[in-house]
Protein backbone atom coordinates (compact mmCIF):
# COMPACT_ATOMS: atom_id res chain seq x y z
CA UNK A 1 0.00 0.00 0.00
CA UNK A 2 1.27 3.58 -1.04
CA UNK A 3 1.71 5.81 1.32
CA UNK A 4 0.50 9.45 0.28
CA UNK A 5 2.76 12.18 -0.42
CA UNK A 6 4.08 13.95 2.86
CA UNK A 7 2.62 11.92 5.28
CA UNK A 8 4.97 10.11 7.83
CA UNK A 9 6.26 6.81 7.86
CA UNK A 10 6.65 4.28 10.63
CA UNK A 11 10.16 3.23 10.67
CA UNK A 12 12.70 1.41 12.98
CA UNK A 13 16.11 3.09 13.85
CA UNK A 14 18.81 1.06 12.76
CA UNK A 15 21.13 2.16 15.92
CA UNK A 16 18.81 2.20 18.55
CA UNK A 17 15.92 -0.14 17.45
CA UNK A 18 13.47 2.32 18.78
CA UNK A 19 9.87 2.35 16.18
CA UNK A 20 8.97 5.81 15.10
CA UNK A 21 6.31 7.37 13.44
CA UNK A 22 8.46 10.69 11.27
CA UNK A 23 9.02 11.99 8.22
CA UNK A 24 12.63 13.46 9.00
CA UNK A 25 16.13 11.97 8.45
CA UNK A 26 17.18 11.18 11.84
CA UNK A 27 15.56 9.13 14.59
CA UNK A 28 14.28 11.66 17.16
CA UNK A 29 15.47 9.58 19.90
CA UNK A 30 19.07 9.29 19.34
CA UNK A 31 19.30 11.50 16.25
CA UNK A 32 21.48 9.23 14.53
CA UNK A 33 20.68 8.85 10.73
CA UNK A 34 18.18 6.20 9.36
CA UNK A 35 20.11 5.41 6.19
CA UNK A 36 22.59 2.28 7.19
CA UNK A 37 26.34 3.79 6.22
CA UNK A 38 27.47 0.18 4.04
CA UNK A 39 30.67 1.72 2.06
CA UNK A 40 33.13 1.79 5.06
CA UNK A 41 32.20 -1.19 6.01
CA UNK A 42 32.48 -2.77 2.96
CA UNK A 43 35.56 -0.72 2.55
CA UNK A 44 36.90 -2.09 5.44
CA UNK A 45 36.47 -6.03 4.61
CA UNK A 46 37.92 -5.12 1.06
CA UNK A 47 41.32 -3.79 2.70
CA UNK A 48 41.07 -7.08 4.98
CA UNK A 49 41.08 -9.54 2.63
CA UNK A 50 43.73 -7.46 0.24
CA UNK A 51 45.86 -7.93 3.52
CA UNK A 52 44.98 -11.23 4.42
CA UNK A 53 45.15 -11.94 0.48
CA UNK A 54 49.03 -10.64 0.24
CA UNK A 55 49.54 -12.11 3.44
CA UNK A 56 48.89 -15.55 2.35
CA UNK A 57 50.58 -15.06 -1.23
CA UNK A 58 54.15 -13.77 0.84
CA UNK A 59 53.89 -16.38 3.04
CA UNK A 60 53.29 -19.19 -0.10
CA UNK A 61 56.57 -17.37 -1.81
CA UNK A 62 58.24 -17.85 1.34
CA UNK A 63 57.65 -21.16 1.77
CA UNK A 64 58.63 -21.71 -2.28
CA UNK A 65 61.90 -19.87 -1.96
CA UNK A 66 63.12 -22.06 1.25
CA UNK A 67 61.93 -25.27 -0.48
CA UNK A 68 63.98 -23.85 -3.22
CA UNK A 69 66.96 -23.37 -1.37
CA UNK A 70 67.02 -26.27 0.02
CA UNK A 71 67.28 -28.21 -2.85
CA UNK A 72 69.75 -26.06 -4.31
CA UNK A 73 71.70 -26.72 -1.61
CA UNK A 74 71.17 -30.50 -1.67
CA UNK A 75 71.89 -30.54 -5.66
CA UNK A 76 75.61 -28.10 -4.41
CA UNK A 77 76.58 -30.48 -2.04
CA UNK A 78 76.28 -33.53 -4.86
CA UNK A 79 78.13 -31.88 -7.52
CA UNK A 80 81.07 -30.97 -4.70
CA UNK A 81 81.09 -34.28 -3.70
CA UNK A 82 81.64 -35.72 -7.27
CA UNK A 83 83.43 -32.84 -8.18
CA UNK A 84 85.86 -33.50 -5.19
CA UNK A 85 86.19 -37.53 -5.94
CA UNK A 86 86.94 -36.65 -9.52
CA UNK A 87 90.10 -34.39 -8.44
CA UNK A 88 91.22 -37.07 -5.56
CA UNK A 89 90.69 -39.69 -8.02
CA UNK A 90 93.02 -37.56 -10.87
CA UNK A 91 95.85 -36.57 -8.45
CA UNK A 92 96.33 -40.05 -7.70
CA UNK A 93 96.29 -41.19 -11.53
CA UNK A 94 99.01 -38.71 -11.95
CA UNK A 95 101.11 -39.32 -9.11
CA UNK A 96 101.10 -42.97 -10.05
CA UNK A 97 102.05 -41.76 -13.62
CA UNK A 98 104.74 -39.46 -12.66
CA UNK A 99 106.08 -42.38 -10.20
CA UNK A 100 106.31 -44.81 -13.05
CA UNK A 101 107.50 -41.99 -14.99
CA UNK A 102 110.44 -41.18 -12.52
CA UNK A 103 110.75 -45.11 -11.85
CA UNK A 104 111.74 -45.53 -15.92
CA UNK A 105 113.72 -42.71 -16.27
CA UNK A 106 116.33 -43.38 -13.11
CA UNK A 107 118.48 -45.46 -13.33
CA UNK A 108 118.30 -48.99 -10.96
CA UNK A 109 121.01 -49.43 -8.52
CA UNK A 110 122.43 -52.81 -8.02
CA UNK A 111 122.76 -54.05 -4.25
Amino acid sequence: MATPPGQALQRVCPHCSTISVTAERHCPWCRRSYARRILPWIAALALLQTALTIGAVAFLLTSFGDALEAELDDQVEVVQRDFEREIDGLDQRVRRELRRELDARLPRIAP
